[in-house]
C-alpha cells in the first residue's frame, strides 16, 4: 500500500520516492533511477525509511554516473524520475 509520495532533486534531476507498507509491517521507499533500475531502502517507520533513502539517494545517483562515465556508456537523459 502506498503511504507517501515526495521528490528529491539530486545533480540537477528530480527524483520521485514513493513509500510503502508491506502487509507484514514494514516500510520500504522505492524510486526508479533509469530503465530497469530502481532504488529500494526499507526500515521500521516511515520516517526513518524516507530519511535512509533520502540520505542514500545521491549516492546511488552518483554511483550510477560514475559508472557510465568508467564504462564509456550512454548517459542517462537528464530529467523528472517518476
Amino acid at each position: 500500500m502506498l503511504l507517501h509520495s515526495s521528490e528529491l532533486e539530486v545533480n540537477g534531476e528530480v527524483f520521485s520516492i514513493n513509500i510503502f507498507c508491506s502487509a507484514a509491517g514494514r516500510f520500504f521507499a522505492k524510486t526508479c533511477l533509469g530503465e530497469d533500475d530502481f532504488i529500494i531502502t526499507d526500515g521500521p517507520s516511515l520516517p526513518e525509511t524516507l530519511k535512509r533513502h533520502e540520505d542514500l539517494l545521491p549516492l546511488a545517483v552518483g554511483t550510477r554516473e560514475l559508472t557510465q562515465n568508467y564504462f564509456g556508456g550512454p548517459r542517462r537523459p537528464r530529467g523528472r524520475r517518476t
